[in-house]
């Protein structure tokens, strides 16, 4: 019997910690997804984010930047609409923001993708605070609202690194550690 950390306790829960929670994330697509799933789930459940990310993806245009960017307040009312996903007006208005707000990153700074931008940025943070991970948080946090994202709290972002790979946060008997 293989040993994992306590909350993964269902199928949907075995499968996200056994192949996705704290792996590092190949493209900006998958790194974006992860915050905005991260961000859709503040007051939630993961369990709740993990049964709606296929209707979020599909209702999202798959977290494509690109496409998610040029959403308008059409698609923000046809998204209040879709019973299928988290229908909070502030979170939708939030994911479209943030596109746009990771696109900026990518054409406004020397960093070659938004991905490269969060893993490197949030290495050197690391590294700057001596793994103090509140630090790290709040920095990441407030780095991120300086340059317009919304729903990015200090628990969010934890649970963000923690998504990504930048912590590892299994539990010690956990044998994914």
């Amino acid at each position: 019997m293989v040993i994992r950390c306590q909350f993964a306790n269902t199928p949907n829960m075995i499968a996200y910690h056994d192949e996705e929670w704290g792996q590092d994330k190949p493209s900006s697509q998958e790194v974006f997804e992860a915050l905005c799933l991260e961000s859709m789930q503040a007051g939630l459940s993961w369990a709740i984010i993990l049964k709606k990310r296929p209707a979020l993806r599909s209702a999202f245009a798959d977290f494509d930047m690109e496409a998610l960017a040029k959403f308008d307040e059409t698609d923000v009312h046809r998204l209040m609409l879709d019973e299928g996903i988290i229908r909070h007006h502030q979170k939708i208005q939030a994911m479209i923001n943030n596109a746009q707000c990771a696109l900026a990153i990518e054409e406004d700074t020397h960093f070659p993708s938004f991905r490269d931008f969060i893993y490197q940025t949030a290495y050197q943070l690391v590294a700057e605070f001596s793994g103090n991970e509140d630090e790290i948080n709040k920095a990441l946090m407030k780095l991120l609202k300086k340059r317009g994202f919304k729903f990015v709290g200090p628990t969010t972002i934890e649970s963000f690194l923690e998504t990504i790979g930048v912590y590892n946060h299994h539990e010690p008997q956990c044998a994914f550690i």
